[in-house]
């Protein structure tokens, strides 16, 4: 029985090291392959609706790669919001193979709803190419609460007799996240109130409807400015240094454990061809360092940074895993 056993021991390890080796190879392929083209216009997919944050950023992405001329091929942006991103995610996932098709990955939904819903996890099924947008946040409150820092929040929502209302998109979103960090950090329970995407939060913010809601940088720059709203925290890890960002103080110098940035990048369709895979990561590549996109990231206050193909999968493996632990944290994950 025992030599039985080391005998199944001995072959488990050789088609573990086979496996290994067929991975390895694949991967070595994949850097080695030459880039090549798909043939005709690209399908940008957003799962999100327009005028969202990921809907932005992308369009402005796709503007400065055909404008460019960076990527010859037509780019077409098209929105498949539903399901909380899982329209847009069965749209490029029952499209193998598929070249002229890509989707964008980004920090919220299409992780988050698998894990609150407890359905199959999306990223490890499609083929990530790069991730290039890296947007910091920032809390933001009505000017009628009468606070100006997140420290002075926390006192303020203990002692009120209703519950703060944070607003914010669907379950699965960042501004979920945000809410569910800031209700652990504090102890507030936040009353959250979800709307149909950000414009419609950004009008219940303005219109006095929710006290709180969590935006980039560069809108919360804005409305501060016009006297619209208090900077109460950036949630990052340190303050940043332009001199419209570096006198709001981080969560966590404040206390608070709140730490939370939106990243985005594309990703294309199961076993994409690695050919194309390199072209789409020279692409990229060039995107995030030409001058168009670098005025770009200054305009919006956007962290200057590129993972490009070879790193992206342990990249988006990395930000599945913040987000299952953050959700179960504060409660909402189903897995």
């Amino acid at each position: 029985m025992r030599t039985t056993m080391k005998r199944a021991a001995r072959s488990r390890i050789r088609s573990a090291c086979l496996a290994a080796g067929v991975m390895a190879f694949g991967l070595g392929a994949a850097q080695a392959a030459d880039p090549r083209a798909p043939k005709g216009p690209i399908e940008l997919t957003v799962g999100s609706g327009a005028g969202s944050v990921p809907d932005t950023f992308m369009r402005r992405a796709a503007k400065i790669l055909n404008e460019e001329k960076i990527i010859e091929n037509p780019i077409a942006v098209v929105n498949r919001a539903g399901g909380s991103w899982m329209t847009a995610a069965n749209h490029v996932l029952n499209r193998p193979k598929d070249e002229n098709l890509v989707i964008t990955v980004s920090t919220g939904a299409l992780f988050a709803t698998p894990i609150v819903q407890g359905l199959p996890t999306v990223h490890d099924r499609l083929t990530p190419l790069g991730m290039f947008v890296f947007n910091d946040l920032v809390l933001i409150a009505n000017p009628s609460v009468p606070v100006s820092n997140l420290k002075e929040l926390a006192a303020h929502g203990k002692k009120s007799e209703t519950r703060l209302r944070f607003g914010g998109a669907q379950a699965a979103s960042v501004d979920r996240i945000i809410a569910g960090l800031v209700d652990r950090a504090t102890g507030l329970k936040l009353n959250y109130i979800p709307f149909d995407g950000g414009g419609a939060v950004t009008a219940a913010f303005l219109g006095g409807n929710v006290e709180l809601t969590a935006t980039a940088a560069d809108e919360a720059v804005e409305l501060v400015k016009s006297g619209k709203a208090k900077a109460l925290a950036i949630l990052t890890e340190q303050r940043r240094a332009e001199p419209e960002l570096k006198d709001i103080a981080t969560a966590k110098e404040q206390g608070f454990d709140v730490v939370f940035a939106q990243e985005l990048g594309l990703a294309g369709p199961p076993n994409l061809d690695p050919a194309v895979v390199a072209w789409w990561d020279e692409r990229l590549r060039k995107l995030a360092e030409s001058k168009a996109w670098t005025e770009a990231a200054k305009e919006l206050f956007l962290r200057k940074d590129y993972v490009g193909a070879d790193k992206a999968r342990a990249h988006v493996d990395q930000m599945h895993e913040q987000h299952l632990a953050i959700l179960r944290e504060v409660g909402l994950a189903k897995k």
